[in-house]
C-alpha cells in the first residue's frame, strides 16, 4: 500500500512538473519578444517531509498531497493535491518557476508512462500558456516532465 502510494505521489509529482513546464512555454510565447518556446522540459525531485497522504488504503474521495523541487528548462517547485475518483487520482498541481507560474489538472494512474495532463494556464513569462504536459515516472522520487504549449 505505501508503494502504491509513492508510485501515485511520483506520478503526480511528475504530472505537476509536465504542467508547469507547458505553461511556462505559453507564457514565453505570448508575453515575450523572445522567440516563444514551444516545448519545456522539467525533471521534478520529489521532497521529504512535503505532502500527505491517508493513513490506510486509500478510497473513493480520500486525498493526498505532494511536493517537488523542478529543474530543467526552468527550476522552481511544485506542490499537488489529488483526490481517488473510480481507481485513478484526479490531480491539481501549480508549478513555481523562475519565469513564472503554471497551473495543471488531469487524471494520473499508479506509475504514470506516457501519461497526458492539461496545462490550464500560467502567470508571468507563461500568461495564457495552455497544452499538454507528458509525465514519465523515472523511480519513486522523481518524475521526467514534457511540455508542449499550443
Amino acid at each position: 500500500m505505501t508503494n502504491r502510494l509513492l508510485s501515485l505521489r511520483s506520478t503526480l509529482a511528475l504530472a505537476v512538473i509536465v504542467a508547469a513546464v507547458g505553461a511556462i512555454a505559453i507564457q514565453a510565447a505570448t508575453g515575450s519578444a523572445a522567440p516563444a518556446p514551444k516545448s519545456l522540459h522539467l525533471v521534478g525531485t520529489s521532497l521529504k517531509k512535503v505532502g500527505f497522504f491517508p493513513k490506510a488504503k486509500p478510497r473513493q474521495g480520500d486525498r493526498f498531497g505532494f511536493g517537488d523541487r523542478l529543474s530543467g528548462d526552468d527550476t522552481g517547485f511544485d506542490r499537488g493535491v489529488c483526490t481517488f475518483i473510480g481507481g485513478k487520482a484526479l490531480c491539481t498541481v501549480q508549478a513555481q518557476l523562475s519565469k513564472g507560474t503554471l497551473s495543471l489538472q488531469g487524471f494520473v494512474t499508479g506509475k504514470p508512462n506516457n501519461t497526458p495532463i492539461a496545462v490550464l494556464g500560467g502567470t508571468g513569462a507563461y500568461d495564457g500558456a495552455g497544452g499538454t504536459a507528458v509525465i514519465n515516472a523515472v523511480n519513486k522520487s522523481t518524475t521526467d516532465i514534457s511540455i508542449t504549449f499550443g
